[in-house]
């Protein structure tokens, strides 16, 4: 399922929800309204707002209608416990009340939208599993070296005031190598985590997926052939978890990787990616143009983590 399709299954899902809440609204309504009692009540409370709009209008002293329309609505909420009901019973009670589950505000695509399409990206690249923590799972006790410690205390805080500022920020890549099990996953999904959890569209895509996203791309002449690349161009923050272990296809890896890397930082979007290779070791399999493009000084960050396998120490 492409970003467009999974967009669109979120705007559904919402629409639904919002339909769903004025059902519930309307429902409540029309049993309450088989009470005499309550139906009147609500149509002198109507009559009462009318003529108060109308005598306001007139510059006509308006207190006594007042007094008699919060005497009117009183008496009507306090019949409507009676009934099982309260006042907010009757009108729609929405997920999101910035948007009404609408989606969007003011044209601009709501929060809730942008973390229940980005949960889908996750879920559709396969990573959903990771069952990303926030920053405050994360303890660097877990080290036992202290520099190890040191290390990722530092990485923590870079995150956390990246996050922060972001858009803001003057980096659009972020390069974390290091050996296997030393946490550069986990703080990238930390990452992650907090950037869903400010409301920004996130993707985290392991190397080899988004290899396969390429070879879909370059081997596609359907309708459809846009919507690989979308996937990794259309995230606001896009994690490349292991980059080195997915195999290099001739005319496809690292003309894509390099497309994807100069695009999003044209867009002024986020790429963070880990990796086991040295910086040397980026350079032989990637070459000279990529990591020209991942080092850039003006707008890329490098971070190396030194230390023993984090998983032998739990």
């Amino acid at each position: 399922m492409d970003r467009n399709q999974l967009l669109l299954k979120c705007q559904q899902e919402i629409a639904t929800s919002r339909i769903n809440a004025q059902n519930k609204a309307i429902k409540n309504l029309m049993t309450a309204r088989k009470n005499l009692k309550f139906s009147e009540l609500e149509l002198k409370e109507h009559e009462l707002s009318f003529e108060i709009g109308k005598a306001r209008a007139f510059g006509e002293n308006i207190k006594e209608k007042q007094e008699e329309l919060q005497k009117v609505k009183q008496a009507k909420n306090a019949l409507l416990l009676s009934l099982g009901f309260s006042s907010t019973d009757l009108t729609p009670s929405y997920s999101c009340t910035k948007c009404n589950d609408t989606g969007y505000v003011d044209g601009t695509m709501c929060k809730c939208l942008k973390e229940k399409l980005s949960r889908e990206i996750l879920n559709e690249s396969g990573m959903a599993q990771l069952e990303l923590q926030p920053f405050a799972s994360f303890s660097t006790e877990i080290a036992k070296d202290e520099n190890h410690k040191s290390q990722l205390s530092k990485i923590k805080n870079i995150f956390e005031e990246i996050a922060n500022k972001f858009p803001d920020t003057k980096y659009k890549n972020v390069l974390l190598s290091g050996k296997t099990g030393v946490g550069k996953t986990f703080l990238a999904s930390c990452l992650a985590k907090e950037m869903l959890d400010k409301g920004h569209l996130v993707s985290f895509i392991s190397a080899f997926a988004m290899n396969n996203l390429f070879l879909s791309y370059h081997t596609s002449f359907g309708a459809e052939k846009s919507s690989y690349l979308d996937t990794v161009l259309d995230p606001d923050v896009l994690v490349i978890d292991d980059l080195g272990t997915e195999p290099i296809l001739k005319n496809v890896t690292l003309e894509y990787l390099y497309l994807i890397l100069s695009e999003r930082s044209r867009l002024g979007k986020l790429t963070v990616i880990t990796t086991n290779l040295s910086f040397d070791g980026i350079i032989d399999r990637y070459h000279e143009r990529i990591f020209s493009r991942l080092v850039n000084k003006r707008e890329s960050l490098l971070m190396h983590i030194e230390g023993q396998d984090l998983r032998l120490n739990k």
